[in-house]
C-alpha cells in the first residue's frame, strides 16, 4: 500500500502539471493516467502468480475482508493526514477550487495548493481501494457530496454532512453485505446512490411545497336581495 501511495501521489502531481501547462485538460490527463494505470496493473498482475491474479478482483471492486492489520494501520494514518490537511487548509483550498484567478490575485500559492489537493485525493483513493475498489472509489467520493448539496448551503456544512453520509453508507454497506453475502464495495456504493435518490426526491418535494402559492380562502357568497319591480 505504501508503494501504491507513492505511485498515486506522483501520478497526481503529473496530472496537475499537465493541466497547469495547458497541454491537455484535467479530465483528459486523468482519464489517460487512470485507465493506463489500471491496464498496466492488470497486465502486471496477470504476469504474476495465480494467487495474485485472484486478488485482482478485490483491488478493482474492493473487499475489506482481505485487509490485513498492517493495512488498517496505514489506512488510519493516511485518513488522519488527509482529514487534517482538509480541515487546516479548508479556506485556501476552497478559494482555489472556487475561483483560481481570484486566489492568484490574492497572493495564494496556487501551484502548491493544487498539488496538495491532487496528492490528498490520490492518497484518499489509495486508502479506500481495499474497501470499495479502484473502480468504485470515485463514486463514493462524489455521491455523498452530491447528496449533501441537496440540503445544505455553504461549503462547511456540505463538507461535514458529506463526511457523515460517507461513513454512514460505509457502515451500513458492510452490514448489508454481511447479511446478504454480497460484495462489500458495490453494496456501499449502491446504498450511497439510494441515499442520493431519496434525499433528492425529498428535497425536491419540499421545494415544490414551499414554492406552491397558499390556497386562497373561498369568497363569501353574495347575500340574496329582494328585487322590487315598479308597477304601472
Amino acid at each position: 500500500m505504501l508503494v501504491a501511495v507513492v505511485v498515486a501521489a506522483l501520478g497526481a502531481v503529473a496530472i496537475e502539471l499537465v493541466r497547469e501547462r495547458g497541454k491537455a485538460s484535467g479530465d483528459v490527463a486523468l482519464a489517460i493516467l487512470f485507465y493506463g494505470g489500471i491496464s498496466g496493473g492488470v497486465v502486471l498482475v496477470s504476469l504474476s502468480s495465480a494467487q495474485n491474479s485472484r486478488s485482482l478482483v478485490s483491488y478493482l471492486f474492493g473487499s475489506p475482508l482481505t485487509t490485513s492489520a498492517s493495512d488498517l494501520a496505514v489506512i488510519a494514518v493516511l485518513g488522519a493526514v488527509v482529514l487534517a490537511v482538509a480541515l487546516l487548509l479548508r479556506p485556501w483550498l476552497f478559494a482555489v477550487c472556487h475561483d483560481e484567478e481570484y486566489a492568484r490575485v490574492a497572493g495564494l500559492p496556487i501551484r502548491l495548493l493544487n498539488i496538495t489537493l491532487a496528492v490528498t485525493t490520490a492518497v484518499t483513493v489509495t486508502a479506500a481501494m481495499r474497501a470499495v475498489g479502484l473502480l468504485l472509489v470515485s463514486a463514493l467520493m462524489v455521491v455523498p457530496v452530491a447528496t449533501a448539496q441537496q440540503v445544505t448551503r455553504g461549503f462547511r456544512a456540505t463538507m461535514h454532512l458529506a463526511m457523515g453520509l460517507g461513513v454512514a453508507a460505509s457502515v451500513a454497506g458492510l452490514g448489508v453485505s454481511w447479511r446478504l453475502d454480497t460484495a462489500p464495495g458495490a453494496t456501499i456504493v449502491l446504498l450511497a446512490i439510494v441515499g442520493f435518490v431519496v434525499v433528492t426526491l425529498g428535497a425536491g418535494a419540499v421545494r415544490r411545497a414551499r414554492a406552491r402559492p397558499p390556497a386562497r380562502p373561498p369568497e363569501p357568497e353574495p347575500e340574496p336581495h329582494e328585487v322590487v319591480l315598479d308597477r304601472p
